[in-house]
């Protein structure tokens, strides 16, 4: 299950669009309570950082200042609950996020925002047991004859068809997976300030470093 994927029944709206009068009314009943989802993130850029926010994303622009945004997740939150979804408000650091939406070129709306809210809280919960380094085509291709763990794969097509079939045995294990893309010329100053081998064991590790990295709010 990657970032966002949650198992909420269809008739389940995110409740952006639920105002009080819509939470007042009779036809806001709650659906069965088998479509509960615990952990349903919110995202929320900590209110310092709201004014670059609303700079770098354009969806901000709807919000007058931070308690404007805050009064709309909490709002978002009370028409989840009615709808029977468990949901949580995450605080997250604006260059985290950034940092994230670049790595995975994600685009910068609130969709992503709660995407990402809802990996920190996993991160944060310690539920995720694997993550898994995604390296491009092209980081393959440029960097293939000085990475150890891409020598017995010889091109990108077979080191993913092997990533993919260790991704799908640690999945049947039970584990959660995250993937993140890495910028690979990092990964090997890493592994040389270390003094370590480029081995796909450290890949992985830096990828989980990284991964702790932009969830952590400190």
């Amino acid at each position: 299950m990657g970032v966002g994927d949650l198992p909420v029944r269809a008739e389940i709206g995110d409740g952006r669009d639920m105002g009080i009068s819509d939470l007042e009314s009779e036809s806001a009943a709650p659906v069965a309570s088998e479509a509960r989802v615990p952990n349903r993130a919110i995202g929320l850029v900590v209110d310092v950082e709201f004014g670059r926010a609303r700079d770098a994303m354009p969806f901000l622009a709807d919000y007058f200042n931070s308690g404007d945004w805050l009064d709309r997740c909490e709002g978002m939150q009370i028409g989840l609950a009615m709808a029977g979804v468990d949901a949580t408000i995450i605080p997250v650091r604006l260059g985290q996020f950034l940092e994230w939406s670049r790595l995975t070129r994600t685009p910068l709306d609130e969709q992503a925002l709660d995407d990402f809210a809802t990996l920190a809280l996993a991160m944060r919960n310690a539920s995720v047991t694997t993550v898994m380094a995604v390296v491009s085509e092209f980081e393959f291709a440029t960097h293939s004859g000085r990475i150890a763990a891409f020598a017995d794969y010889g091109d990108s097509r077979h080191w993913l068809r092997h990533r993919e079939a260790l991704r799908l045995k640690l999945e049947a294990n039970g584990g959660r997976i995250e993937q993140l893309p890495i910028r690979v010329d990092a990964f090997v100053d890493w592994c040389v300030c270390l003094g370590q081998d480029t081995s796909e064991a450290a890949l992985d590790r830096y990828a989980q470093l990284v991964l702790e990295h932009l969830t952590t709010l400190d």
